[in-house]
């Protein structure tokens, strides 16, 4: 009986770190101004609800933003990081694993990430005649959902956390939220 109830603290008290880790947000938080606890929803209004398809590469959600703007970011849905390869399939948290093909290295590949991006020039490839956008651009985590601060202004762009995205399939579903004025 004694080593129950020594089991059961011993439970009481793993289950207790775990849930304050949670409340701290010790979940994996990017690379700009983002916090995994986001504002109650009352204080927030949807601007946006855009499709993220896994094979698109940068997808433009049409919002322009100014430095210090706070966007909230919720994404669902499902994505298959290799066509035909159900061991390859993810939510927007992505899969444990980080290559060198990845804008963002640090976080799961194939979880839903953005970037701010201010364009400095457009120019032509004199080869391919493919057009070139030169850009000032901060990368972000958004997985299931954070709270992003925009560092500068620029146009918001949602993707996948990979670079080859060519072999992807599936999409993502992204609610964009501002604090309500």
């Amino acid at each position: 009986m004694r080593t129950g109830m020594a089991r059961m603290g011993k439970l009481r008290t793993i289950l207790a770190i775990g849930l304050a880790v949670l409340a701290t947000g010790a979940a994996a938080t990017g690379v700009i101004g983002i916090s995994a606890a986001g504002p109650p929803p009352q204080e927030l209004v949807l601007v946006k609800q855009i499709s993220v398809p896994a094979d698109a590469g940068w997808v433009d959600t049409g919002l322009d933003a100014v430095q210090g703007d706070e966007f909230h970011i919720k994404g669902l849905g499902e994505i298959c990081l290799q066509r035909g390869n159900p061991a390859a399939n993810c939510g927007p948290a992505g899969l444990d694993l980080m290559t060198g093909q990845q804008p963002i290295p640090d976080q799961n590949i194939g979880a839903l990430v953005g970037k701010v991006a201010q364009l400095v020039s457009v120019r032509k490839d004199e080869d391919t005649g493919e057009e070139i956008r030169d850009e000032i651009a901060v990368y972000f985590f958004v997985g299931i959902e954070n709270d992003v601060t925009v560092p500068l202004k620029g146009r918001l762009y949602l993707g996948v956390n990979e670079n080859v995205v060519k072999d992807n399939t599936g999409e993502f579903t992204a609610f964009i939220y501002k604090r309500r004025v």
